[in-house]
């Protein structure tokens, strides 16, 4: 693991942490998976909380909900209240990741084998 890929931070209200740059290829083997792994920033939606003052106090309540392309356009409207936005990742750093399991699977370095152990299906 390279240094360039870990970066300390610390976020008012919730304290230090660390981001960690990290690579997962996903097997496109089919038409069907292009699919599922073809979703936008638009589709995907999360929840606003108010860490500054409820994670503090172990009290998570939702104050709405926005998809990633609304975070990402640099401001929200929260209760009538414009609100400043900025990501936590990095599609630079995300694309450089990408690109570096790119030429490791096209050199033979990174082998895709069998799963070593199966995720829960939930049943």
């Amino acid at each position: 693991m390279s240094p360039h890929w870990l970066v300390g931070a610390s976020m008012l209200g919730y304290g230090v942490s660390l981001y960690v740059g990290i690579g997962v290829p996903i097997p496109v083997l089919n038409e069907e998976m292009a699919r599922y792994t073809a979703v936008k920033d638009a589709d995907i939606y999360t929840q606003i909380y108010d860490y500054s003052m409820d994670y503090p106090k172990g009290e998570l309540k939702s104050l709405g909900e926005v998809s990633y392309q609304d975070l990402r356009s640099g401001a929200i409207v929260l209760n009538g209240k414009k609100i400043a936005t900025a990501p936590l990742s990095s599609y630079y750093k995300a694309r450089e990741i990408a690109g570096i399991l790119k030429e490791w699977i096209e050199r033979g370095d990174f082998l895709l084998g069998e799963p070593q152990t199966l995720l829960p299906d939930g049943s």
